[in-house]
């Protein structure tokens, strides 16, 4: 009951913005876990945290997630299969366009949401841009981009072999990467 409660209380706060994103983020989940061409959802399902593209559906063993706001990182967020899904924060969906360009809603859940979308009919005001990271026991997805004009770019890489203690090393890799960037490219621009 207390958790409904507060979960009225952050959607009553969230900017009209915000709550169009939200409903489309839910929008777009559902088509996505009806099997939808073009849709693609992270979300927990059965106990399972799952990603879920057309037909494809999988569970998923880690996510990494970072938000930047106008080139400065307001969070990161880590999540593991050994973490549980009971407080597995993350709703992300997207939806591919006829010219390739890929849509989103991301929302992490918490006392103070962060709610970042861009679609046919959303372009928030605020610039966010962001780098989702999730993986399965066979394959790996990124995307990296921001919620304006451009969307968000997809990569998607194999994982094979004995990858004991080698995911750790591929998070690390792609955090450095990009927060080392992002924080470069700040750098330039004062």
């Amino acid at each position: 009951m207390m958790t409904q409660k507060s979960n009225e209380e952050i959607y009553k706060s969230l900017s009209e913005e915000e709550r169009n994103v939200t409903v489309t983020s839910v929008e777009l989940t559902d088509k996505a876990f009806k099997g939808k061409t073009d849709y693609s959802a992270i979300a927990r399902l059965n106990g399972k945290v799952v990603f879920r593209e057309g037909e494809y559906f999988s569970t998923l063993e880690g996510l990494q997630l970072f938000v930047f706001n106008n080139g400065k990182q307001i969070t990161a967020y880590n999540w593991k299969i050994e973490d549980g899904t009971k407080n597995f924060r993350i709703l992300y969906s997207t939806k591919t366009d006829k010219s390739g360009k890929i849509f989103f809603c991301l929302i992490l859940r918490g006392d103070v949401p962060i709610i970042v979308g861009h679609t046919e009919d959303i372009e928030q005001e605020t610039h966010y841009e962001l780098l989702v990271h999730a993986w399965d026991t066979e394959t790996g997805y990124i995307w990296v981009g921001d919620n304006q004009d451009g969307g968000l770019t997809r990569i998607d890489y194999l994982i094979s072999g004995n990858t004991t203690g080698k995911q750790n090393f591929i998070e690390n890799l792609i955090a450095q990467s990009y927060v080392q960037k992002t924080s470069e490219e700040e750098e330039k621009y004062e």
